[in-house]
């Protein structure tokens, strides 16, 4: 178990000269993301002042040797060096335009931050575009004027509270085949969005591609609580999603939280977004309902044919909330946004009533047992008062998907 403050450090053991980490000297703990050729493929923990001890590259190598072998299998199957791990070559011919959609609703740092990273990607045609969901209050305008304005960062105004709306209105102003979603307390990697395009290459049907999401900082416990409580990271290997061949054995499956990545770090097919009428207006943040609409999205494209990709290849950094306080609200979110989003579909059309009401018995078991993966996963740390929270965040769900409605 990892303890904070903890230094969150790359470390790259593709090159043929080897660079050991640096961390900062408050540090008690370090959190590595090694990476083959820019792709992460492992996660290790150790004592900071055990780096100093250790041959680290070879240490890597002998842990994590399975990983490098499937690096090298994936991406290095012919004439292989480096350059074969781009996202260059995973996508054939042009590569289409995109949009990277941040939502936000403050001008703050953060909001600054973000946008740098956007506007950095190594992308061939990339727009950004910024959508503000307050924009009375906000300022975002007039800092984009003023310490953007010669640069191309779109604005759009979205008046109307909730991030489902939010997302659509960066949604309809964009124009180009591929729209990416993320939110204002995140740090995009250089090739963050070549690698979600290039996941809609990897099967075909793809309407959808997540990434992984890191943690920016683990300075405070809280920070390590929801890193280890969220699960934001979904592993290091590619995974395809759909309703028939690639479903996963899951009691709610497709109408899961969590499974298939998070809307911070999300893509899709323009077409087939606005095709499915975009996201439902009446569910996340800043709506009664609190969360959902990216579950509920990924739900409705699973159940009308379409895949989802998870491409760990494209990483984010995600700033946790740093007080427990903070945390706890987030935790009584989640809970609100699954139930939420499962009253939508019990409510909305006769199949997915059927269908969500049938998994709710085994849904249940899954939510409170102690033996549930979900459950078994939590640290040590999470209280029964935290549980309390999560489960009043459910039994709220409902509540809060009908009072969305109601304020239309």
């Amino acid at each position: 178990m990892i303890h904070a403050p903890a230094a969150m450090v790359d470390v790259e053991i593709g090159r043929e000269t080897f660079e050991r980490p640096h961390l900062p000297p408050h540090a008690h703990f370090a959190r590595m993301l090694v990476r083959m050729h820019g792709h992460p493929i492992a996660v290790i923990d150790c004592p900071a002042a055990a780096i100093d001890d250790l041959e680290l590259r070879d240490v890597i190598m002998r842990q994590q040797g399975d990983a490098v072998r499937r690096h090298l299998d994936t991406y290095h199957t012919s004439d292989g060096g480096p350059e074969a791990c781009s996202w260059r070559v995973a996508i054939p011919g042009k590569p289409p335009a995109a949009t990277i959609v941040i939502n936000s609703c403050a001008a703050s740092a953060g909001l600054a931050r973000t946008i740098e990273s956007a506007l950095a990607q190594d992308y061939t045609d990339a727009h950004v575009l910024v959508v503000d969901n307050r924009p009375a209050t906000s300022g975002i305008d007039r800092m984009l004027a003023r310490d953007f304005g010669d640069r191309a960062v779109g604005y759009v105004a979205a008046p109307k509270p909730g991030l489902g709306r939010a997302r659509n209105a960066g949604l309809f102003a964009s124009t180009t085949e591929i729209v990416a979603f993320t939110d204002d307390d995140v740090v995009l990697d250089e090739r963050w969005l070549g690698w979600l395009v290039a996941g809609f290459y990897a099967t075909d049907s793809v309407a959808c591609v997540t990434g992984l999401i890191v943690p920016l900082e683990l300075e405070t416990e809280a920070q390590v609580f929801m890193e280890e409580f969220s699960g934001f990271g979904k592993g290091f290997d590619r995974r395809v999603w759909d309703r028939d061949e690639h479903r996963l054995d899951h009691p709610l499956y497709p109408y899961t939280v969590g499974l298939f990545g998070s809307g911070a770090s999300a893509a899709f097919r323009r077409e087939t977004l606005v095709a499915a009428g975009g996201f439902d207006p009446h569910l996340g943040i800043g709506t009664p309902a609190i969360g959902g609409e990216d579950i509920d999205m990924y739900t409705r494209l699973v159940l009308d044919g379409h895949r989802i990709v998870y491409q760990p290849a494209s990483v984010l950094r995600h700033l946790h909330r740093r007080e427990m306080r903070a945390a706890d609200r987030q935790i009584h979110g989640y809970g609100a946004g699954l139930t939420a989003m499962l009253t939508k579909h019990v409510v909305t059309g006769a199949q997915t009533r059927r269908a969500v009401l049938m998994r709710i018995p085994a849904g249940l078991r899954y939510a409170v047992s102690p033996r549930s993966p979900k459950n078994a996963r939590k640290p040590r740390e999470f209280t029964f008062r935290q549980s309390l929270l999560e489960w009043a965040g459910m039994a709220y769900g409902p509540i809060g998907y009908f009072r969305s409605r109601l304020a239309g």
